[in-house]
């Protein structure tokens, strides 16, 4: 079996573009220490711990609940240790500390540490979030399907990660699709875009009251989907697991990317790189 890891530079030339070396740096550039205390307050603070208080306290009042939920739930006890929230800030402390250590040393590795260990954070992550969403699913039942289908994602998504993993080094696709190189560009916008969204609809609720009876409403009647929708969200690590596999080889291959797409040292490494 063929390691997606000893691909020479000849075999994955083509699969990191000029814009993905260049984005991934900017990432790295960007990366500040009130970026990184923001990260990590939203990621330890709120991802992690706050979560994690969050299952406690559902768990806590299960006969209490306005909602009907279900006291025999199985997922209660399910990492119930706080040590798995010590594990997942263990991960965001690595990245932060790991990239400011190597930013404007070796900008590339940086964002090999960043991604690499962003990605298992978030591996463990979704799978606490599906935990806490399915203390909310009354329904013996559901919670069973909900499962067998989260459990079938991950599968396939590692199965089919792999697959995409072999065909960028040892396949013909090497390129990322059009789509992707868009979104790549324009990712600052669109992020914009997003928060723009959000702070109408935050700003619609606070104008027109009626708005939050019926997101009440709509909230309690999808309340036993939202399993479901973390298994749809789960996909993303297809994405996900294509970038790391690429800022794998950037970082492996890294002066020699840098002379294909003709970056200076000090734009490629940084300020203090010292090679």
């Amino acid at each position: 079996m063929k390691s997606v890891f000893n691909g020479s530079f000849s075999q994955v030339e083509e699969t990191v573009s000029e814009s993905f070396a260049k984005n991934s740096i900017n990432t790295i550039k960007g990366f500040n220490l009130l970026k990184a205390f923001i990260f990590m307050i939203f990621c330890i603070g709120l991802a992690s711990y706050a979560l994690y208080g969050a299952s406690i306290y559902i768990s806590n009042i299960m006969n209490q609940a306005t909602i009907p939920l279900d006291q025999n739930n199985e997922f209660i006890t399910i990492f119930d240790n706080i040590w798995y929230m010590h594990i997942q800030s263990i991960l965001i402390l690595t990245v932060v500390i790991g990239t400011l250590v190597y930013r404007k040393k070796d900008n590339i590795k940086s964002f090999f540490v960043y991604n690499t260990f962003l990605t298992i954070f978030l591996l463990l992550f979704m799978i606490f979030f599906f935990k806490v969403m399915q203390l909310l699913v009354y329904s013996s039942s559901l919670r069973l399907i909900y499962t067998g289908l989260f459990m079938i994602s991950y599968l396939y998504i590692f199965v089919k990660s792999y697959q995409k993993a072999k065909k960028m080094v040892y396949g013909t696709k090497k390129k990322r699709s059009s789509l992707i190189e868009w979104f790549s560009r324009n990712r600052k916008n669109i992020t914009s875009f997003l928060i723009g969204v959000g702070g109408l609809y935050y700003l619609s609720k606070v104008i027109f009251m009626e708005a939050n009876d019926l997101e009440t409403r709509i909230i309690g009647s999808l309340i036993d989907f939202l399993p479901l929708i973390v298994c749809f969200a789960s996909f993303s690590f297809l994405y996900f697991n294509s970038v790391a596999i690429r800022s794998y080889y950037l970082y492996k291959y890294s002066e020699q990317f840098r002379q294909k797409f003709g970056v200076d040292k000090k734009d490629w490494y940084g300020e203090k790189y010292q090679g």
